[in-house]
């Protein structure tokens, strides 16, 4: 394919991924996860009652108790792919290690020549692979590290498949604090995604071709949760975020969570927002041959397409 090809190519894809932070590297590690914390304004950086609150902060991974899978998907428009998986594991000490791979994609992407006939198709797809432990040393205090590997690959340039792909590392920190002499009250601080990039090197594909890296953004959030000693049906969530501490945005989120341990289940319905574009979804948990199952569903409103994403998650207990 001509280079000309290339760069409308390119153009496209960058459109198609763009999110809240256009125009920097790495979008697909910043456009939320799961459908609880999707419902709950991604305002989840002390959240410690959920597995999929790893991705927002590695020490949340201490608090779990259970043995979990965790996968999901988000519906997204414009032939937009987003999938993961999960698996913790407790161990010995109040430690947890956990791994798992997060997807994001962009498929039938259409190759046009210069008289506007489409020739090709082709994909562009973003992949992390993450390896996460969390301790608590303490009563009051755990904290978690994720390390990430990052592999991007580029569509492919011509009828031989070349293409361009960045395989780097990148990690995350973080900790909670459960405030002494409060019931409930938990304040959260991590930093993702440090050292994160995209290095490009097109020697192998062009004769004229050049090395270039893109620099992620570092996300930093403090956060607090809280869930009342007086009504222990109520989580209240608050987080302020910001990348490379140059923009700034915030995530609100209330649930209700109700228990029927007559029948082994629960329901749960929430509502927050993403720095003012409102979330709200359920869940609901029930048992299948004595294993717990949680599945939870999440709308969010964005201005990127006329479709609105659709969140869906599971959880599986072990």
């Amino acid at each position: 394919m001509h280079k000309f090809y290339t760069i409308i190519l390119l153009a496209a894809v960058s459109v198609l991924i763009s999110s809240e932070t256009a125009g920097m590297a790495g979008a697909f590690l910043r456009y939320g996860l799961d459908a609880r914390s999707e419902s709950l304004g991604r305002a989840v950086t002390a959240d410690t009652n959920s597995g999929f609150s790893i991705f927002f902060n590695p020490a949340a991974a201490s608090s779990i108790l259970e043995k979990q899978v965790l996968t999901g998907m988000k519906i997204l428009s414009m032939d937009r792919r987003f999938a993961y998986l999960s698996y913790l594991h407790p161990v010995k000490n109040r430690a947890v290690i956990s791994a798992g791979l997060l997807y994001s994609g962009t498929a039938d992407i259409e190759a046009r020549d210069k008289y506007g006939d489409q020739f090709d198709t082709y994909s562009y797809n973003e992949n992390m692979f993450y390896l996460n432990f969390g301790i608590k040393p303490k009563e009051f205090l755990s904290i978690g590290v994720t390390t990430k590997l990052i592999w991007v690959r580029l569509p492919e340039f011509d009828t031989d498949g070349e293409t361009v792909s960045s395989l780097t590392f990148a990690y995350d920190l973080g900790c909670d604090i459960f405030i002494p002499g409060t019931e409930g009250l938990t304040a959260g601080i991590s930093v993702r995604n440090v050292k994160g990039k995209n290095s490009w090197n097109s020697d192998k594909v062009w004769t004229d071709g050049s090395a270039s890296t893109d620099y992620y953004p570092a996300s930093y959030s403090m956060g607090v949760s809280w869930i009342p000693e007086f009504n222990k049906e109520i989580g209240i969530y608050g987080d302020i975020n910001s990348s490379d501490l140059e923009d700034y945005g915030y995530g609100l989120g209330i649930e209700w969570q109700k228990r029927f341990d007559e029948k082994k289940s629960a329901v749960a319905f929430r509502t927050g927002t993403v720095s003012g574009s409102i979330t709200a979804g359920f869940g609901y948990e029930f048992s299948v041959m004595d294993k717990k199952m949680i599945i939870d569903y999440a709308y969010t409103h964005e201005d990127i397409s006329e479709f609105n994403p659709h969140s869906l998650s599971w959880r599986v207990f072990f």
